[in-house]
């Protein structure tokens, strides 16, 4: 039995990544949502803020073990929705795992405008992302991983400007983009 499919949310900070992924999951049959945010949760000591650059192994950890999760969902039959900070310096991480078991796997990266990205983080101050965890709020690591997102070369087809929209709008974009193929990714050829 091949694997459901997974699309790939993705962004900087405050992009809106997990508000769309849940509607655009909710719009499946069988569908699950994964979010990365939970997985560094998990580390209870020894965590490394993500966006720092001794954070690199503990990031491609995390994000391996979120792939491996998603992947094994889309065994299972369903539709996966992973929304996470899935930058294409870590996509091919995210990917191998998922062509590894037959995937069809679409990118979509959110990215409003920088002063909306940061007005929308600073307005999430008292928020969680994940129980007991707050949302990230400070401006200079929203900053930087917005900067990170500013040109993303081949990817940069995969970008939508959700700053001046709300999130089902947003969520309508991106299931039309995933009904039709614009954001699939090809996987290399085997050999």
């Amino acid at each position: 039995m091949p694997s459901a499919p997974v699309l790939l949310v993705t962004g900087p900070p405050a992009a809106g990544k997990s508000t769309v992924a849940r509607l655009v999951a909710d719009r499946f049959g069988t569908a699950a949502c994964v979010e990365t945010d939970w997985f560094w949760t998990t580390i209870v000591r020894g965590h490394v803020l993500p966006w720092l650059p001794e954070a690199d192994a503990q990031n491609r950890t995390v994000l391996r073990t979120c792939a491996a999760a998603a992947a094994e969902l889309a065994l299972g039959g369903y539709t996966v929705v992973m929304n996470g900070i899935i930058g294409p310096w870590f996509l091919g991480l995210v990917t191998d795992e998922l062509w590894r078991v037959e995937a069809d796997v679409h990118y979509v990266v959110l990215r409003p405008a920088l002063a909306v990205t940061t007005a929308r983080a600073a307005a999430r101050a008292g928020e969680e992302r994940v129980p007991g965890h707050p949302a990230l709020t400070d401006e200079g690591p929203v900053r930087f991983m917005w900067e990170r997102f500013r040109d993303l070369g081949p990817y940069e087809r995969h970008v939508v400007d959700n700053g001046a929209e709300d999130p089902q709008r947003t969520a309508d974009v991106v299931w039309t983009r995933f009904r039709d193929g614009t954001d699939r990714l090809v996987p290399p050829p085997a050999g």
